[in-house]
């Protein structure tokens, strides 16, 4: 009886350790991001990250951990971002991932938050002299590899009796090469990261983005699933960097903030404890990743927005008031 005992706890399933106890306990986050994705995600030659996405698992660290600068960046790739979740490498992952059904059912990674959204569109060598997208009707357009954008291209031929092959590339340093080198003529990606790279390279006077939008793509942070209390804090991250933009808290009012007489305002800083129990963790979470990494307004402006070379207007990543479609959610 003894014996059998023991062959069946030695067969018995090991379940991982909840990833919000593993991250305070390694003292860590573990990001997933590209490292090739001007203003969303890159690394500099001596090491350091910047982007918008870069400062999502920031503020995730904040709010974890009481500090932003405690987060270890792992780079994946296309191919291996999401079996990198699934396994425990990396705790969140933010490396510019598109939002779909084929993605989040059944897979084991779950979209805990849309956190941009994003335009497909096709950049074409100035010299082909193309205006239109439809005229690159029974032509060649690259694009990456395991996305929807081959899919989307499809789709928007397609949808107009219109034909065009795609031919796809592993990684993004090797689809911009084929753009530079003329071995390919349209290479189509979301708008940032496309802009950012190629403004980057010094070449933009080669090139002009066609005014045809592909597609529209919902750019998410996935987390593991099946491990609900982590994914509310990835949610709710998000939800608080909203909060303080709508309620105009952020890096540099958050400490004054603390004394407002605004419930709201009191509630989101800890000041009046509220929903920092209910997340495992600590009441000043919000305060610290508005403190440390700011508002929505603040990460979004000083990466793709008005602070950055891309210059973007917020569009439909504004808040609702403001003609955009972003809405937190209550905290209530």
């Amino acid at each position: 009886m003894l014996v059998l005992a023991s062959a069946v706890l030695v067969g018995a399933p090991v379940r991982a350790e909840p990833v919000l106890a593993a991250v305070q306990k390694r003292g860590h986050l573990l990001c997933g991001a590209n490292g090739h994705a001007p203003s969303f995600s890159v690394v500099d030659a001596q090491g350091q990250w910047s982007g918008f996405e870069v400062d999502f698992c920031r503020a995730i660290a904040a709010a974890v951990l009481g500090d932003a600068t405690k987060v270890h960046f792992v780079p994946v790739s296309t191919a291996d971002r999401f079996d990198a979740l699934r396994q425990g490498r990396i705790d969140v992952l933010t490396r510019n991932t598109i939002d779909t059904l084929e993605r989040t059912t059944g897979t084991g990674v779950r979209d805990a938050a849309v956190i941009y959204l994003d335009r497909q569109v096709v950049v074409v060598a100035r010299d082909l002299q193309v205006g239109k997208l439809a005229e690159l009707n029974k032509g060649t357009i690259c694009t990456l590899s395991r996305t929807p954008y081959a899919t989307a291209i499809d789709d928007w031929f397609g949808a107009r009796n219109l034909t065009a092959k795609t031919v796809l590339f592993d990684s993004q340093d090797a689809l911009y090469k084929a753009l530079y080198d003329g071995t390919c003529r349209a290479v189509s990606q979301v708008m940032a990261p496309m802009a950012s790279t190629v403004i980057a390279s010094g070449q933009a006077a080669k090139y002009i983005v066609l005014p045809d939008l592909v597609a529209l793509h919902p750019l998410a942070a996935y987390v593991k699933a099946g491990d609900d209390p982590w994914y509310d804090v990835v949610r709710w991250t998000f939800n608080a960097l909203l909060h303080g933009e709508e309620l105009k808290v952020g890096m540099t009012t958050a400490d004054a903030e603390r004394s407002s007489a605004n419930p709201e305002v009191r509630r989101l800083l800890g000041v009046e404890p509220a929903f920092g129990k209910l997340l495992g963790l600590d009441e000043s979470w919000a305060f610290n990743l508005l403190k440390q990494v700011g508002n929505y307004a603040e990460i979004y402006e000083r990466n793709v927005g008005k602070g950055s070379p891309l210059g973007f207007a917020r569009g439909v990543n504004a808040l609702w008031s403001e003609g955009g479609i972003l809405f937190p959610m209550p905290m209530r």
